[in-house]
């Protein structure tokens, strides 16, 4: 005959066996994953201190001419611009936490809380940056007798690895064919996922005479193409083939259609951004709300700077 056991882990009146037994705390906290922050350091950065914006002075070239004797010499003109980046207003995130809880919960929350705010902070600063370089190889010319941004279009940008290789290599072309100093400047090219994993598989990668002596068959290192710094970011897996012309989220001015998207060639001559205020935290007391404010708060602007230095390739 069967036993009929007393559960003591059993609620009175419940269903659940276990109910009342106790948990314990793993030892790792989970946090989102962090997106890994690439753009940033790539493009041109200014502090300001006492100033509401920073200028880049930009100057075009000079003339020659020849010279008849006796004729006075009375000094050529060389064109010159500058082009500001101001800030965008104050970006924060913050959490209110009940110091009740706080005191209750076995684990310091402040921690992982401060780190979910800086990456989100992180990644959205990086998008920006991003959302600024395609701006820029859509721009005119900063010089009237300069040339401005550059698109190269082709379907198969999306799913043949040939052609995208082929894509990041002509887009250094084209600026090189612009004048700029492709050899003296990095040249870098920013990639979303799915592009990065078509040209890392592909067996032009895996060829040593393409790949610089580093192809590996057992893992897929993929460095540079043409000599361009190859760029893989998750975080464009939101930007590139997204279209953000409504987006809410962002100033008006970040604000385009990405759809078509999926690269760019740039040197960090293309965008530039003013720091007005890095990231940092602040913790606020509040004890008419019995808790604590967490703020993570940063101030800081991207625009386009020398639109000829950034090409966008897309598949339309």
């Amino acid at each position: 005959m069967n036993s009929n056991p007393s559960r003591p882990g059993l609620r009175e009146d419940g269903s659940d066996e276990l109910e009342l037994f106790l948990s314990t705390r793993g030892n790792e906290v989970l946090t989102a994953y962090a997106s890994e922050i690439k753009l940033v350091p790539t493009i041109l950065s200014q502090s300001l201190k006492g100033a509401k914006d920073a200028k880049f002075m930009a100057f075009w070239n000079a003339d020659v001419q020849y010279h008849t004797p006796g004729v006075e010499i009375t000094g050529g003109q060389i064109a010159s611009q500058d082009v500001t980046v101001a800030p965008d207003q104050k970006l924060i995130s913050s959490v209110f936490i009940s110091d009740e809880d706080e005191a209750l919960f076995d684990l310091d929350v402040r921690s992982p809380y401060t780190d979910a705010m800086g990456r989100a902070m992180a990644e959205h600063y990086d998008k920006n940056v991003a959302r600024m370089i395609l701006k820029s190889s859509r721009q005119g010319p900063l010089f009237a007798a300069d040339t401005g941004g550059s698109k190269l279009t082709n379907a198969a940008f999306a799913t043949d690895a040939i052609t995208l290789f082929d894509g990041i290599s002509q887009a250094k072309e084209t600026m090189d064919g612009k004048k700029v100093p492709v050899n003296s400047q990095p040249v870098r090219a920013i990639l979303p996922t799915a592009q990065w994993y078509l040209l890392a598989r592909s067996d032009r990668n895996l060829d040593r005479d393409y790949n610089g002596g580093v192809a590996n068959i057992a893992k897929h290192v993929l460095t540079t193409v043409d000599d361009i710094e190859i760029i893989k970011s998750n975080n464009m897996n939101d930007v590139f083939g997204a279209n953000d012309s409504s987006n809410l989220a962002i100033p008006s001015l970040y604000r385009q259609d990405f759809t078509n998207t999926r690269a760019a060639v740039y040197t960090p001559y293309a965008a530039a951004t003013a720091v007005v205020m890095d990231l940092g935290f602040q913790f606020v007391p509040q004890p008419e709300k019995q808790g604590n404010l967490l703020i993570a708060r940063r101030m800081v602007g991207t625009r386009p700077l020398r639109s000829k230095t950034a090409v966008e390739l897309a598949i339309a």
